[in-house]
């Protein structure tokens, strides 16, 4: 139950940071380059509705680095990846009418129709990929901080403390190649 917990905890604290407009980039363009790996206005369209890509830059390339430095540790997340995945199921169907099937929908119809996808499938790969990276995170943070503490919060602010120096001591390796300034309006 806490790992669920945190991984939505990791992964609200990388999305929430929210208004651009990606529809002047096609799929192909570089946004970020970490460490020589790009991260592509595709990716990030994939993830993000459009109007949010550029307030998602930074969390995406944080993301990165942890995803990276996460395989140099030859940390291995397959196991709880798949476990996380058979536990959230499958898109709702169109007869379950609640809070959290309705809230699903409405962020998957809308991305799986930019992306020319059937919404059960847009989801299923959605799932996928963030199931991917939040175990990513939660293990990188758990190997450099060890386990929770007690206080969440208290370590919540030490992850993200970590997350945020993970970034300094790579700055020389990160480049963002979009932003307001690049923006055609």
């Amino acid at each position: 139950m806490y790992k669920p917990f945190c991984s939505i905890i990791v992964i609200y604290f990388i999305i929430l940071t929210g208004c651009s407009d990606s529809t002047k980039y096609n799929d192909e363009d570089v946004a970020a380059i970490v460490r020589g790996e790009e991260i592509t206005i595709g990716e990030l369209r994939f993830l993000y509705p459009d109007e949010e890509i550029l307030n998602m830059i930074d969390g995406t390339i944080k993301a990165k680095l942890v995803i990276q430095e996460a395989k140099s540790m030859n940390i291995d997340v397959s196991k709880e990846v798949k476990e996380t995945i058979e536990a959230l199921g499958d898109y709702p169907p169109d007869h379950i009418n609640s809070e959290a099937a309705n809230s699903i929908r409405e962020f998957a119809e809308p991305q799986a129709k930019k992306l020319g996808l059937a919404p059960e499938e847009y989801y299923k790969k959605y799932i996928e990929k963030t199931t991917e990276i939040s175990a990513y995170i939660n293990s990188y943070i758990q190997e450099v901080l060890g386990e929770p503490m007690d206080d969440i919060e208290e370590y919540n602010q030490k992850a993200n403390k970590q997350l945020n120096v993970l970034v300094e001591e790579n700055e020389d390796q990160i480049k963002i190649l979009i932003g307001v300034e690049n923006m055609n309006f």
